[in-house]
């Protein structure tokens, strides 16, 4: 009788060593780790060779894709309430800027390239049907994504950034008058900024739809 041979024996391994989601799912946790991604150290960090990226994607691009596609798996999908224009807005902005939060190294590179990844635009479907659920008109729903989408990507990195943009000490505030007087009364009086920017943002978008 035969002896199988080694080969034989170990057969392929059950589940591809990579994929697609692998891919994503690692690059999204470099962006976490390391603020960058390098594809020797995302091959490193999968135990394969570079080269073997290239059988399942077509380059940095498509690599960051999947690693928007990872960020949505792991942000949950809101609950989204229906017949309410401003309560629809105000949810898919804290959605948004609760996602985008989880991992701000990788906004920068978000913003250079064209929504693609399956998961991303199915959730952007959805918040479209709030949108049309609510009743906004249907050439206004992109334009009120992209204000929503940017808004809450800034408001991502400006939570990673100092309390304060302006720094203004007291031996200044005769020759800033007014800035010092703002500052000093958002000292006395706080304000939370994430919400009052989604107040803002709800109270413009309902403007810019009643008026259309």
């Amino acid at each position: 009788m035969q002896t199988p041979s080694k080969t034989s024996q170990l057969g392929r391994p059950r589940t591809p060593r990579l994929s697609r989601k692998a891919i994503g799912r690692a690059a999204l946790e470099m962006f976490e780790e390391e603020e960058s991604l390098s594809i020797p150290r995302l091959a490193e960090r999968l135990g394969v060779r570079q080269s073997s990226f290239y059988k399942h994607v077509t380059g940095r691009q498509e690599i960051i894709e999947l690693a928007r596609g990872a960020l949505v798996e792991r942000a949950p999908m809101p609950e989204l309430p229906s017949g309410s224009l401003d309560d629809v807005i105000r949810e898919i902005f804290d959605s948004l800027r609760k996602a985008y939060g989880l991992v701000p190294a990788l906004l920068p590179l978000l913003l250079t390239q064209p929504v693609s990844h399956p998961a991303a635009l199915e959730r952007y479907d959805r918040f479209v049907e709030a949108f049309e659920i609510a009743g906004a008109p249907r050439h206004l729903i992109i334009p009120a994504l992209e204000a929503l989408d940017s808004a809450s990507i800034g408001a991502s990195l400006d939570a990673m950034t100092m309390e304060s943009a302006w720094s203004i000490n007291e031996e200044e505030e005769g020759t800033y008058p007014h800035l010092f007087a703002a500052k000093k009364a958002v000292a006395e009086h706080p304000v939370d900024r994430f919400a009052f920017l989604a107040d803002v943002l709800s109270a413009g978008l309902r403007a810019a739809i009643d008026d259309d």
